[in-house]
């Protein structure tokens, strides 16, 4: 009884944006681009004594592990974006996941 009066209350929140596909495809690539030059520069730096370029490759790392992550949101959000057990669908800040926690901004 209580739960068909509530389905006429409730709506969506799976925001993903008509871009969402190609954006979550351009971020995967900007990840293989900066694992590349990660990978270039670690090589690069041990075989012509750089430090510099070790370090820099290393920290390089660093963002390829954020981009990532970025990344891995896209599709997290993509795959839950209508669980109902959420308490904020994540798609509805699926455009902008590169937020720490990308369900909070929602």
């Amino acid at each position: 009884m209580h739960a068909e009066s509530l389905d006429r209350l409730t709506h969506s929140h799976a925001f993903l944006g008509e871009q969402h596909e190609e954006n979550a495809r351009r971020t995967w690539l900007v990840v293989g681009l900066t694992f590349s030059m990660m990978v270039a520069e670690i090589t690069g730096g041990t075989l012509f004594g750089s430090l510099a370029l070790v370090a820099d490759g290393w920290h390089m790392s660093t963002h390829a592990a954020a981009l990532t992550i970025s990344a891995a949101a896209y599709h997290y959000a993509r795959r839950h974006a209508t669980n109902p057990l959420l308490p904020s669908a994540p798609g509805s800040s699926a455009t902008s996941p590169g937020s720490p926690v990308p369900w909070c901004s929602g």
